[in-house]
């Protein structure tokens, strides 16, 4: 009782409702259930192709994940999958782990470092950005107001040689210079006439 297997063409493939999308890229124009080619994040491997790319046991990626260096994805069934990003990640675990002789502790501490590095590298990115937006504002104002001399708001502040004096270190009986300590003081038209 074999049954024929038949290959579906492509018109065809349209037609059946059991045909599973290709994770790697749109079966059809406008497909929007399949999962773009150049997304390093999209969840595509199972944990065996996983582990067979990262050239690991699929019990370490399972033990990884309970230590916390890994989060994949999970299906509403609860199947893990990874990405492109977490094969690589597996792999920098692997090459720290096994080449460079780092713990597990040691390894948590580089992928830290390495994620700060990656935030920090695109803060970054976002303040260069706003410099250059910030500039192209600054440019696009006439030049008349942009370099307008303005007048500095009053401080308020009075600097007065200080009358204390100090012994300095070491130096028996003699008086330190002078310090220059500076008072808040209100401005002349507030000030009453004792001082």
């Amino acid at each position: 009782m074999a049954t024929d297997q038949r290959f579906l063409d492509p018109d065809e493939r349209e037609e059946r409702d059991d045909v599973r999308p290709d994770p790697f890229g749109p079966t059809g124009p406008g497909d929007p259930t399949a999962l773009p080619k150049d997304d390093p994040d999209a969840p595509v491997y199972v944990i065996s192709v996983a582990a067979e790319l990262s050239e690991l046991h699929p019990q370490t990626l399972r033990a990884y994940e309970r230590d916390g260096l890994l989060a994949p994805y999970r299906t509403p069934g609860g199947t893990r999958r990874y990405s492109r990003r977490d094969v690589e990640r597996l792999r920098l675990i692997r090459r720290l782990t096994q080449e460079e002789g780092l713990n597990l502790a040691g390894v948590r501490l580089v992928l830290e470092m390495g994620e700060r590095l990656e935030r920090s590298r695109r803060r970054i990115g976002e303040l260069e950005e706003m410099v250059r937006t910030l500039a192209t504002r600054l440019e696009a104002r006439p030049p008349t107001a942009r370099f307008d001399l303005v007048k500095a708001p009053p401080t308020g502040l009075e600097v007065h040689r200080s009358r204390r004096r100090t012994a300095s270190r070491g130096g028996a009986g003699r008086a330190a210079p002078p310090v220059q300590r500076a008072r808040v003081l209100p401005p002349p038209e507030l000030r009453s006439g004792t001082a």
